[in-house]
């Protein structure tokens, strides 16, 4: 029964909302990844706004880096960072030390995060409220305690947190896209190219790549002899691959190097906003969907 509540509360839904926005049916949104199901809501878009899809974009298999091959490259995602890992309960005391300074920021911008509470996040109007001016007294003179007072040792509140639509909103802030990516050369041709332009934005990112330790002339030895065993006239990548690996296994006693590197891409503003607007939409729609889960189940 307790599994039955569970997938009828959580996951029948969340299948039922998949299905409405992507044509496939139950069993095929449950059984594919997360890449395609995107690629397909892309499609759906595209085929709406009469855009052409292009074909799928191929890295070069035999690419190179600092005269090793590449046995195979990503990029380091996002990450959490614990301020003070380890498991908490709300019935044990806690030693707490707080920032004084904080809360002078804190009080600087209630009025603020109160009307974003209850206008945003309450959807009601601030005039509505008869108690404002009291409860904001409240607020302020339990601020000013917790303040007076910054070590401190008692039960806390233990809250759990959550971005909404952390991924979506960071594509959607710096309008990323694949057609976006550009390099200064083809920012230099453009027509709206400028030196105080600010339709470019410059993006730090952590490239991150296992290279064969093989050398290049020794990859392209390797090479030869594959030719050479071989009746085709080329041989194959992933041939190639297979024979370096077993090459560095035997000379270098290993089989790749991991290294990192800091890269920076350069992100068109102005490009064709098909990608960001379908992200858009979805999010749109998942906000629009929750609040409406809500409103059911109230």
């Amino acid at each position: 029964v307790a599994t039955y509540y569970l997938y009828m509360q959580y996951v029948h839904p969340f299948i039922f909302s998949l299905c409405n926005i992507i044509p496939m049916t139950p069993g095929d949104v449950l059984r594919k990844g997360s890449g395609t199901l995107c690629e397909t809501l892309l499609q759906v878009q595209a085929y709406r706004g009469e855009i052409v899809c292009p074909n799928k974009y191929k890295d070069d298999p035999l690419k190179m880096y600092n005269g090793h091959l590449i046995e195979s490259e990503t990029y380091v995602g996002g990450h959490v960072e614990a301020l003070n890992s380890g498991v908490f309960r709300d019935d044990f005391l806690y030693k707490f030390i707080l920032d004084p300074a904080a809360f002078d920021e804190l009080i600087a911008n209630l009025d603020r995060d109160l009307k974003f509470a209850i206008e945003e996040e309450g959807g009601k109007k601030l005039e509505d409220v008869e108690d404002y001016e009291e409860q904001k007294a409240a607020l302020i003179e339990r601020l000013r305690e917790l303040q007076a007072t910054p070590r401190r040792e008692e039960r806390p509140s233990i809250y759990h947190l959550d971005v909404a639509a952390m991924y979506p909103n960071i594509i959607l802030t710096n309008r990323l896209q694949p057609p976006a990516m550009v390099t200064k050369q083809a920012c230099a041709s453009c027509d709206f190219y400028n030196p105080k332009m600010t339709c470019r934005r410059d993006m730090e990112w952590q490239w991150r790549g296992d290279l064969f330790p093989a050398s290049r002339n020794e990859v392209k030895q390797l090479e030869g002899q594959l030719k050479a065993d071989s009746d085709k006239y080329e041989a194959s990548a992933a041939d190639i691959k297979a024979r370096v690996k077993t090459y560095s296994q035997k000379v270098y006693k290993r089989t790749h190097d991991t290294t990192t590197e800091t890269r920076t891409a350069h992100v068109c503003q102005r490009e064709n906003s098909f990608y960001v607007d379908t992200v858009l939409s979805f999010r749109d729609r998942r906000y629009e969907y929750k609040g409406l889960v809500k409103k059911w189940g109230a």
